[in-house]
């Protein structure tokens, strides 16, 4: 049970305290065992969060926001499969997925289903990995040499994320991802690949996702263009929970696999929405994937507060957003394997936690989610961390850095986690007057170079970061990392009292854009869109694009 009044006042404590703490730089030089005292760690994956200003107090305080913010019976709940998603009446049960165990939460009709989906997931993608069609053509026939997946969002960003870190073998086809109802990146593409040694993967749980629907029909075309009716069903493949709707538009029901209506798309890519994954990587590495998610779901529920890692992460996160007053917070992973991990975390993050009322409907006291962004370092140190290091907005980072390489290059390895750990430390420790001024009379300033120069070189540190490292990037540890992102955000939003499993600030402008297109292409009885302030922008447009 959520304790709103004990949850202000334990954080307006932290906040008064907060004024009075030195400054980071002072804590991490003067305090030893910080290390130590701020760390835990798992197999396979270590969390250092001593480059924060929190003390010892604060951490047990944080513990005590989370008891009165009802975490443990909340998380209970979840794993329960309780409706907590209470404004649409759902359980919330993505982590069956990975869990595994369908029969405990789901009635025997459902969970059979459940079952066959995966089954069927795990037929498509030996047979693709291997470079061929599930059946009707054997693996000595005609190649399957490209995927392409078209989803959006939750039904996308986990997928791609997937097979950036774990690219397929030299007989997997390549996988290609659709998103945006942008037709320029679609249209290049098919001018580039053969229908014949091409599968297409439609993802959408409510098979109505109209950037979907756009895509199917075109790619549908382009498929029986070339092909005969029962070639081209072969190589068309549907993920969703409207079954029917699937088989409607064409796809046979023996490629279609059941995502269940419980499945949020952001915390999907434990699903068979991961075909396209599971076929690029192999479906062993994948299920050594939901392995790793399912042990971090265990972690969560059985580790003490001291050494539980995704609550700590959580908490960490309030204190930077309610304490700090922190509006946002960066993700920088030391790995292109990872490139896709800060878009994937965004949705998580903001579709769940971007939210101004209480789970009752109230207005809210507390800010809500941060703004999250990031890159890949170190293009990221190029781009942004001139705004991390001197910018009047200081943006928490969590670094994300991977030990052992999947390749033989030590050196190049040792200079990647040197950034790393040296970004860190440079953002936490700063340089002042005196550290600055020796530089550059070591590089030969003059004093008056020095004295013109001095405030534009001085990094005034105390900024505060985390450091994830994953022992090797393997698709148990990626796993682990991210059911541990999956469970932060949710330890947050308890502490928030908001319901992170709806997204309905998603559906005003896609609803508006249904009224507008008419307006656009003339195809409606009238030229303008009904909505105020767009007759201008609209009449622009149609004479720039009818001439």
């Amino acid at each position: 049970m959520h304790n709103g009044g004990q949850v202000q006042e334990i954080i307006r404590m932290l906040q008064k305290n907060n004024n009075k703490r030195p400054q980071l730089a002072s804590l991490i030089i003067s305090a030893a065992h910080r290390f130590e005292q701020f760390s835990c760690q798992i197999p396979g994956l270590l969390f250092d969060f001593s480059r924060t200003t929190l003390n010892g107090n604060d951490f047990s305080a944080l513990f005590a926001l989370a008891e009165a913010a009802g975490v443990p019976d909340a998380r209970r709940r979840l794993f329960a499969g309780e409706p907590i998603n209470n404004t649409e009446n759902r359980a919330v049960l993505h982590t069956l997925w990975r869990g595994r165990n369908f029969h405990q939460l789901l009635s025997k009709t459902e969970a059979t289903e459940c079952i066959q989906a995966l089954e069927r997931m795990r037929r498509i993608a030996t047979a693709m990995h291997q470079g061929h069609l599930p059946s009707g053509e054997s693996a000595s026939s005609q190649r399957i040499r490209h995927v392409i997946h078209v989803g959006i969002g939750g039904s996308l960003l986990g997928p791609r994320l997937l097979c950036h870190a774990f690219p397929g073998s030299e007989r997997a086809p390549e996988v290609h991802f659709i998103s945006s109802v942008d037709a320029w990146e679609r249209e290049r593409l098919l001018a580039t690949i053969d229908p014949r040694e091409t599968a297409i993967i439609l993802v959408s749980k409510s098979f109505a996702t109209s950037e979907v629907l756009s895509h199917a029909r075109r790619l549908r075309q382009w498929q029986n263009s070339a092909l005969d009716p029962q070639a081209s069903a072969q190589r068309l493949f549907a993920v969703t929970a409207a079954v029917d709707k699937a088989i409607a538009f064409g796809v046979s029901e023996s490629q279609i696999m059941q995502m269940g209506e419980w499945t949020g798309g952001r915390y999907s890519l434990w699903s068979p929405v991961s075909l396209a994954a599971a076929i690029s990587m192999g479906p062993a590495a994948f299920d050594q994937l939901c392995a790793g998610g399912a042990s971090m779901d265990r972690h969560f529920c059985e580790a003490h507060p001291v050494d539980n890692l995704p609550l700590i992460h959580g908490l960490l996160s309030c204190w930077h957003r309610n304490v700090c007053n922190y509006p946002c917070r960066a993700l920088i992973p030391y790995g292109s394997r990872l490139q896709g991990l800060p878009a994937w975390l965004q949705q998580v993050q903001m579709e769940s936690n971007g939210k101004s009322v209480s789970r009752e409907g109230e207005p809210l006291r507390l800010e809500t989610s941060p703004l999250v962004f990031g890159d890949c370092g170190t293009d990221a140190q190029h781009a942004l961390f001139q705004a991390f290091h001197q910018g009047t907005a200081v943006v928490p980072l969590d670094f994300i850095g991977v030990i052992r390489p999947d390749h033989a290059d030590t050196a190049a390895q040792a200079e990647l986690l040197s950034h790393l750990l040296a970004q860190a430390s440079a953002l936490a420790l700063g340089r002042g007057r005196e550290e600055t001024s020796a530089q550059m009379v070591s590089e030969g300033k003059s004093p008056g170079q020095i004295e013109q120069l001095l405030p534009h070189r001085i990094m005034p540190g105390s900024r505060p970061s985390s450091i994830f490292l994953i022992d090797e990037l393997t698709p148990e540890n990626l796993g682990k990392m991210l059911a541990l992102y999956e469970h932060s955000v949710f330890v947050e939003s308890v502490v928030w009292n908001i319901n992170a499993f709806d997204q309905w600030g998603v559906e005003l402008g896609k609803v508006m854009a249904s009224s507008i297109e008419p307006a656009l292409t003339g195809s409606g009885k009238t030229t303008r869109p009904g909505i105020p302030g767009l007759d201008g922008l609209v009449a622009h447009i149609r004479r720039v694009w009818q001439g």
